[in-house]
């Protein structure tokens, strides 16, 4: 999976010598874990839930999940193990690692999830299929049936392209005008609503559409519910 300068090894190592560890993975650091949080709450997330965080990065989500659930209910996937380190080593209090054994951030490049030793009731992949073609999505979907109990929520962001828009232009996004602009053969990508549900159809899932969460960079958002095999 290599379509933009996150999957740069080189690239992330400087970013982390030179301190920038939040602003290699996004940025809007405060912003965007906050409202990840608060969506999933709102979604019925609870302390008692497992919550697995797909392309976690640097825990910006993953610093304020771990306070909020019980400890050990938080797990974390990403392809950069030194993304992982970083995260456990610079963003959690002591506390924070004693919530989180580094053993549940699991380096994956293929979204094998069979290291997950909890049923994960919700997971959360913000900003990841946006830099990915529709057949990750796919994948990721049919892994993520296998550790998720029926009636798991699956919340994914994504850059929506609205029917009545050719999928094949471009098309912008986000506070400013022009700030993202997203393809349908390149990254950042876009899709539409029946894309997600060709994803969906290959493994055990109903899609819900939420579309605009108040993402700033213009994402929607779509949450999937496993239902029985």
């Amino acid at each position: 999976m290599s379509f933009n300068k996150y999957y740069s090894d080189e690239t992330l190592q400087d970013a982390v010598d030179a301190g920038r560890h939040r602003q290699v993975v996004g940025g809007l650091w405060d912003e965007m874990g906050a409202l990840q949080l608060n969506f999933l709450k709102d979604q019925g997330m609870a302390p008692r839930d497992v919550l697995l965080d797909i392309g976690c990065g640097t825990l910006r989500l993953g610093r304020l999940a771990v306070d909020y659930l019980d400890p050990g209910n938080y797990w974390g996937a990403d392809r950069s193990a030194l993304l992982l380190d970083t995260g456990h080593e610079r963003e959690l209090t002591d506390d924070g690692r004693d919530r989180l054994p580094r053993a549940q951030l699991i380096e994956t490049d293929s979204f094998d999830f069979s290291a997950v030793t909890a049923r994960v009731t919700y997971a959360m992949a913000q900003s990841v299929f946006s830099h990915l073609p529709l057949n990750h999505l796919r994948r990721c979907l049919i892994n993520l049936a296998e550790v998720m109990p029926p009636t798991g929520r699956f919340c994914v962001t994504y850059f929506e392209c609205p029917d009545a828009w050719p999928v094949t232009e471009p098309i912008q996004h986000g506070r400013k005008k022009g700030e993202i602009v997203s393809y349908d053969y390149k990254d950042p990508f876009h899709y539409r609503p029946t894309d997600l549900l060709w994803a969906a159809g290959h493994g055990p899932w109903r899609l819900e559409r939420v579309g605009d969460w108040g993402h700033p960079r213009g994402q929607h958002m779509a949450v999937f519910v496993r239902g029985r095999d």
